[in-house]
Protein backbone atom coordinates (compact mmCIF):
# COMPACT_ATOMS: atom_id res chain seq x y z
CA UNK A 1 0.00 0.00 0.00
CA UNK A 2 2.93 2.33 0.65
CA UNK A 3 3.98 1.86 -2.97
CA UNK A 4 0.49 2.91 -4.08
CA UNK A 5 0.60 6.05 -1.94
CA UNK A 6 4.01 6.83 -3.45
CA UNK A 7 2.25 6.87 -6.84
CA UNK A 8 -0.87 8.83 -5.92
CA UNK A 9 0.60 11.23 -3.36
CA UNK A 10 2.47 13.44 -5.89
CA UNK A 11 -0.76 13.89 -7.88
CA UNK A 12 -2.77 14.97 -4.86
CA UNK A 13 0.08 17.07 -3.49
CA UNK A 14 0.00 19.05 -6.73
CA UNK A 15 -3.75 19.50 -6.28
CA UNK A 16 -3.16 20.56 -2.66
CA UNK A 17 -0.45 22.99 -3.77
CA UNK A 18 -2.82 24.59 -6.26
CA UNK A 19 -5.43 24.85 -3.51
CA UNK A 20 -2.97 26.37 -1.02
CA UNK A 21 -1.40 29.02 -3.27
CA UNK A 22 -4.87 30.15 -4.34
CA UNK A 23 -6.40 30.05 -0.88
CA UNK A 24 -3.70 32.18 0.72
CA UNK A 25 -3.68 34.62 -2.21
CA UNK A 26 -0.14 33.84 -3.30
CA UNK A 27 -1.55 33.29 -6.80
CA UNK A 28 -4.87 34.90 -7.63
CA UNK A 29 -7.74 32.63 -8.56
CA UNK A 30 -8.19 34.62 -11.78
CA UNK A 31 -4.56 33.95 -12.71
CA UNK A 32 -4.99 30.23 -12.12
CA UNK A 33 -8.10 30.21 -14.28
CA UNK A 34 -6.08 31.92 -17.02
CA UNK A 35 -3.36 29.28 -16.70
CA UNK A 36 -6.06 26.63 -16.85
CA UNK A 37 -7.31 28.09 -20.12
CA UNK A 38 -3.80 27.88 -21.57
CA UNK A 39 -3.58 24.21 -20.57
CA UNK A 40 -7.06 23.52 -21.91
CA UNK A 41 -6.60 25.32 -25.20
CA UNK A 42 -2.91 24.78 -25.98
CA UNK A 43 -0.99 22.17 -23.97
CA UNK A 44 -3.69 19.50 -23.60
CA UNK A 45 -4.73 19.60 -27.28
CA UNK A 46 -1.06 19.19 -28.23
CA UNK A 47 -0.81 16.14 -25.96
CA UNK A 48 -3.99 14.60 -27.40
CA UNK A 49 -3.05 15.29 -31.01
CA UNK A 50 0.39 13.71 -30.66
CA UNK A 51 -1.02 10.59 -29.00
CA UNK A 52 -3.67 10.01 -31.67
CA UNK A 53 -1.84 11.17 -34.79
CA UNK A 54 1.01 8.74 -34.15
CA UNK A 55 -1.26 5.73 -33.56
CA UNK A 56 -2.99 3.61 -36.22
CA UNK A 57 -6.73 4.24 -36.33
CA UNK A 58 -7.38 0.69 -35.13
CA UNK A 59 -5.61 1.57 -31.87
CA UNK A 60 -6.70 5.21 -31.57
CA UNK A 61 -10.40 4.38 -31.93
CA UNK A 62 -11.49 1.09 -30.36
CA UNK A 63 -15.24 0.63 -30.71
CA UNK A 64 -15.26 -2.17 -28.12
CA UNK A 65 -13.71 0.16 -25.54
CA UNK A 66 -16.05 3.02 -26.40
CA UNK A 67 -19.09 0.74 -26.27
CA UNK A 68 -18.10 -0.62 -22.87
CA UNK A 69 -17.30 2.79 -21.41
CA UNK A 70 -20.50 4.26 -22.84
CA UNK A 71 -22.62 1.38 -21.54
CA UNK A 72 -21.28 1.67 -17.99
CA UNK A 73 -21.60 5.46 -17.92
CA UNK A 74 -25.07 5.50 -19.46
CA UNK A 75 -26.45 2.83 -17.12
CA UNK A 76 -25.22 4.79 -14.11
CA UNK A 77 -26.55 8.08 -15.53
CA UNK A 78 -30.02 6.58 -16.00
CA UNK A 79 -29.93 4.95 -12.57
CA UNK A 80 -28.98 8.24 -10.89
CA UNK A 81 -31.62 10.12 -12.89
CA UNK A 82 -34.33 7.60 -12.02
CA UNK A 83 -33.46 7.60 -8.32
CA UNK A 84 -33.43 11.40 -7.99
CA UNK A 85 -36.37 12.19 -10.26
CA UNK A 86 -38.90 9.42 -9.87
CA UNK A 87 -38.02 7.89 -6.50
CA UNK A 88 -36.97 10.96 -4.50
CA UNK A 89 -39.15 13.41 -6.51
CA UNK A 90 -36.40 15.96 -7.20
CA UNK A 91 -36.71 18.48 -10.02
CA UNK A 92 -35.61 17.34 -13.47
CA UNK A 93 -32.70 19.81 -13.45
CA UNK A 94 -31.41 18.52 -10.09
CA UNK A 95 -31.88 14.91 -11.18
CA UNK A 96 -29.89 15.59 -14.36
CA UNK A 97 -27.18 17.34 -12.33
CA UNK A 98 -26.88 14.42 -9.92
CA UNK A 99 -26.76 11.92 -12.78
CA UNK A 100 -24.12 13.97 -14.57
CA UNK A 101 -21.98 14.13 -11.43
CA UNK A 102 -22.10 10.36 -11.07
CA UNK A 103 -21.23 9.48 -14.67
CA UNK A 104 -18.91 12.14 -16.17
CA UNK A 105 -15.26 12.18 -15.01
CA UNK A 106 -12.58 14.83 -14.89
CA UNK A 107 -10.87 12.69 -17.51
CA UNK A 108 -8.55 15.37 -18.89
CA UNK A 109 -7.14 16.94 -15.74
CA UNK A 110 -7.13 13.94 -13.38
CA UNK A 111 -8.24 10.68 -15.00
CA UNK A 112 -5.52 10.62 -17.64
CA UNK A 113 -2.62 11.44 -15.24
CA UNK A 114 -3.80 8.75 -12.79
CA UNK A 115 -4.19 6.11 -15.51
CA UNK A 116 -0.79 7.02 -16.97
CA UNK A 117 0.82 6.02 -13.67
CA UNK A 118 0.10 2.38 -14.44
CA UNK A 119 -0.16 2.02 -18.21
CA UNK A 120 1.79 4.91 -19.72
CA UNK A 121 0.84 6.19 -23.17
CA UNK A 122 -2.12 3.81 -23.51
CA UNK A 123 -3.88 6.08 -21.02
CA UNK A 124 -3.88 8.87 -23.62
CA UNK A 125 -5.77 6.74 -26.11
CA UNK A 126 -8.25 5.60 -23.46
CA UNK A 127 -8.71 9.19 -22.32
CA UNK A 128 -9.46 10.38 -25.86
CA UNK A 129 -12.11 7.70 -26.33
CA UNK A 130 -13.63 8.31 -22.90
CA UNK A 131 -13.80 12.02 -23.66
CA UNK A 132 -15.65 11.30 -26.90
CA UNK A 133 -18.23 9.31 -24.93
CA UNK A 134 -18.59 12.06 -22.34
CA UNK A 135 -18.92 14.90 -24.85
CA UNK A 136 -21.09 13.14 -27.42
CA UNK A 137 -23.34 11.10 -25.13
CA UNK A 138 -23.38 11.94 -21.42
CA UNK A 139 -23.03 15.73 -21.43
CA UNK A 140 -25.56 16.34 -24.23
CA UNK A 141 -28.06 14.04 -22.53
CA UNK A 142 -27.72 15.86 -19.20
CA UNK A 143 -27.93 19.32 -20.78
CA UNK A 144 -30.96 18.38 -22.87
CA UNK A 145 -32.85 17.05 -19.85
CA UNK A 146 -31.88 19.90 -17.50
CA UNK A 147 -32.64 22.69 -19.97
CA UNK A 148 -35.62 21.20 -21.78
CA UNK A 149 -38.04 22.89 -19.38
CA UNK A 150 -36.36 26.30 -19.69
CA UNK A 151 -36.73 28.96 -22.33
CA UNK A 152 -36.49 27.57 -25.85
CA UNK A 153 -36.95 23.95 -24.84
CA UNK A 154 -35.08 21.09 -26.45
CA UNK A 155 -34.22 22.98 -29.64
CA UNK A 156 -32.34 25.67 -27.72
CA UNK A 157 -30.62 23.05 -25.58
CA UNK A 158 -29.52 21.15 -28.70
CA UNK A 159 -28.10 24.31 -30.30
CA UNK A 160 -26.15 25.06 -27.10
CA UNK A 161 -24.77 21.53 -27.09
CA UNK A 162 -23.63 21.71 -30.71
CA UNK A 163 -22.07 25.12 -30.15
CA UNK A 164 -20.24 23.91 -27.05
CA UNK A 165 -18.90 20.85 -28.88
CA UNK A 166 -17.63 22.98 -31.75
CA UNK A 167 -15.79 25.25 -29.29
CA UNK A 168 -14.34 22.44 -27.14
CA UNK A 169 -10.58 22.44 -27.91
CA UNK A 170 -10.08 18.94 -26.50
CA UNK A 171 -12.81 17.46 -28.65
CA UNK A 172 -11.45 19.30 -31.69
CA UNK A 173 -7.97 17.93 -30.91
CA UNK A 174 -9.36 14.39 -30.76
CA UNK A 175 -11.08 14.77 -34.13
CA UNK A 176 -8.05 16.37 -35.78
CA UNK A 177 -5.76 13.71 -34.29
CA UNK A 178 -8.00 10.94 -35.64
CA UNK A 179 -8.06 12.61 -39.05
CA UNK A 180 -4.26 12.75 -39.05
CA UNK A 181 -4.13 9.07 -38.10
CA UNK A 182 -6.47 8.13 -40.97
CA UNK A 183 -4.67 10.26 -43.55
CA UNK A 184 -1.18 9.20 -42.52
CA UNK A 185 -0.16 12.84 -42.20
CA UNK A 186 3.50 13.27 -41.26
CA UNK A 187 4.25 16.62 -39.65
CA UNK A 188 7.60 18.36 -40.11
CA UNK A 189 10.16 17.69 -37.40
CA UNK A 190 9.97 21.30 -36.21
CA UNK A 191 6.20 21.06 -35.65
CA UNK A 192 6.60 17.76 -33.80
CA UNK A 193 9.27 19.28 -31.57
CA UNK A 194 7.03 22.22 -30.69
CA UNK A 195 4.10 19.93 -29.84
CA UNK A 196 6.45 17.65 -27.93
CA UNK A 197 7.61 20.57 -25.79
CA UNK A 198 4.02 21.55 -24.97
CA UNK A 199 2.71 18.08 -24.17
CA UNK A 200 4.59 17.35 -20.88
CA UNK A 201 3.35 20.63 -19.38
CA UNK A 202 -0.31 19.62 -19.55
CA UNK A 203 -0.69 17.11 -16.73
CA UNK A 204 1.14 18.81 -13.79
CA UNK A 205 -0.29 22.26 -14.49
CA UNK A 206 -3.76 20.77 -14.90
CA UNK A 207 -3.49 19.28 -11.40
CA UNK A 208 -2.54 22.68 -9.94
CA UNK A 209 -5.56 24.19 -11.69
CA UNK A 210 -7.87 21.58 -10.14
CA UNK A 211 -6.71 22.58 -6.66
CA UNK A 212 -7.18 26.26 -7.47
CA UNK A 213 -10.68 25.57 -8.79
CA UNK A 214 -11.62 23.79 -5.55
CA UNK A 215 -10.20 26.66 -3.49
CA UNK A 216 -12.31 29.13 -5.45
CA UNK A 217 -15.58 27.25 -4.96
CA UNK A 218 -18.22 28.76 -2.63
CA UNK A 219 -18.15 27.43 0.90
CA UNK A 220 -21.88 27.79 1.70
CA UNK A 221 -22.57 24.24 0.69
CA UNK A 222 -25.27 21.66 1.08
CA UNK A 223 -24.70 18.46 2.93
CA UNK A 224 -26.53 15.25 3.48
CA UNK A 225 -28.04 12.72 1.16
CA UNK A 226 -27.72 14.51 -2.18
CA UNK A 227 -23.96 15.02 -1.88
CA UNK A 228 -23.49 11.49 -0.55
CA UNK A 229 -25.43 10.06 -3.50
CA UNK A 230 -23.36 11.92 -6.08
CA UNK A 231 -19.99 11.23 -4.45
CA UNK A 232 -20.69 7.53 -3.86
CA UNK A 233 -22.04 7.14 -7.36
CA UNK A 234 -19.02 8.83 -8.92
CA UNK A 235 -16.19 7.30 -6.93
CA UNK A 236 -17.57 3.79 -6.38
CA UNK A 237 -20.43 2.96 -8.73
CA UNK A 238 -19.07 4.60 -11.88
CA UNK A 239 -15.80 2.62 -12.01
CA UNK A 240 -17.73 -0.55 -11.13
CA UNK A 241 -20.24 0.08 -13.95
CA UNK A 242 -17.47 0.84 -16.45
CA UNK A 243 -15.61 -2.31 -15.41
CA UNK A 244 -18.78 -4.31 -16.08
CA UNK A 245 -19.29 -2.59 -19.44
CA UNK A 246 -15.72 -3.09 -20.59
CA UNK A 247 -15.80 -6.72 -19.51
CA UNK A 248 -19.08 -7.26 -21.37
CA UNK A 249 -17.75 -5.82 -24.64
CA UNK A 250 -14.29 -7.31 -24.20
CA UNK A 251 -11.55 -4.63 -24.08
CA UNK A 252 -8.58 -5.37 -26.37
CA UNK A 253 -5.99 -5.30 -23.59
CA UNK A 254 -5.56 -5.17 -19.83
CA UNK A 255 -4.00 -1.72 -20.20
CA UNK A 256 -7.16 -0.29 -21.78
CA UNK A 257 -9.35 -2.00 -19.19
CA UNK A 258 -7.30 -0.52 -16.35
CA UNK A 259 -7.28 2.90 -18.02
CA UNK A 260 -11.04 2.95 -18.45
CA UNK A 261 -11.73 1.95 -14.86
CA UNK A 262 -9.23 4.49 -13.47
CA UNK A 263 -10.63 7.31 -15.62
CA UNK A 264 -14.10 6.46 -14.31
CA UNK A 265 -12.84 6.39 -10.72
CA UNK A 266 -11.79 10.07 -10.45
CA UNK A 267 -14.09 12.94 -9.40
CA UNK A 268 -16.48 14.71 -11.70
CA UNK A 269 -15.24 17.34 -14.15
CA UNK A 270 -14.04 20.63 -12.68
CA UNK A 271 -16.78 22.54 -14.55
CA UNK A 272 -19.44 20.60 -12.63
CA UNK A 273 -19.98 23.55 -10.29
CA UNK A 274 -20.69 25.77 -13.31
CA UNK A 275 -23.44 23.41 -14.43
CA UNK A 276 -24.80 23.56 -10.88
CA UNK A 277 -24.85 27.35 -11.04
CA UNK A 278 -26.54 27.26 -14.45
CA UNK A 279 -29.24 24.86 -13.26
CA UNK A 280 -29.90 26.47 -9.87
CA UNK A 281 -28.01 23.96 -7.69
CA UNK A 282 -24.57 25.53 -7.25
CA UNK A 283 -24.29 24.56 -3.58
CA UNK A 284 -24.93 20.88 -4.32
CA UNK A 285 -22.49 20.77 -7.23
CA UNK A 286 -19.72 22.72 -5.45
CA UNK A 287 -19.95 20.68 -2.26
CA UNK A 288 -20.03 17.37 -4.15
CA UNK A 289 -16.96 18.41 -6.14
CA UNK A 290 -15.02 19.37 -3.01
CA UNK A 291 -15.95 16.20 -1.13
CA UNK A 292 -15.27 13.95 -4.13
CA UNK A 293 -11.84 15.52 -4.70
CA UNK A 294 -10.80 14.90 -1.09
CA UNK A 295 -12.30 11.42 -0.78
CA UNK A 296 -10.92 10.30 -4.15
CA UNK A 297 -7.38 10.24 -2.73
CA UNK A 298 -8.42 7.24 -0.66
CA UNK A 299 -10.73 5.56 -3.19
CA UNK A 300 -8.32 5.92 -6.12
CA UNK A 301 -5.44 4.67 -3.95
CA UNK A 302 -7.54 1.68 -2.91
CA UNK A 303 -8.39 0.94 -6.53
CA UNK A 304 -4.74 1.18 -7.57
CA UNK A 305 -3.88 -1.29 -4.80
CA UNK A 306 -6.55 -3.70 -6.09
CA UNK A 307 -5.24 -3.36 -9.64
CA UNK A 308 -1.71 -4.04 -8.47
Amino acid sequence: MLAVFALTLPIYLLIALGYFVTKVGYVAAADMRAIGRVVLRVAMPALIFLALARAPLSEALRWDFMAGYAAGSLVLFLAGLTLARWTLRKSLSQAALEALGMSCSNSAYLGMPVAALLVGDVALQAFAMAMLVENILILPLAITLAEATGGGGRRTALLRILGGMARNPLLVAVLVGLAASVSGLVLPAVALNVLGMLAPVAAPIALLVIGAAVADLPRAGIGGAAVARVVFGKLVLHPAAVLAGLTLFGPPSDALLISGVLIASVPMMSTYALFGLRWGNEALAATALIVATVVSFFTVSALLALLG
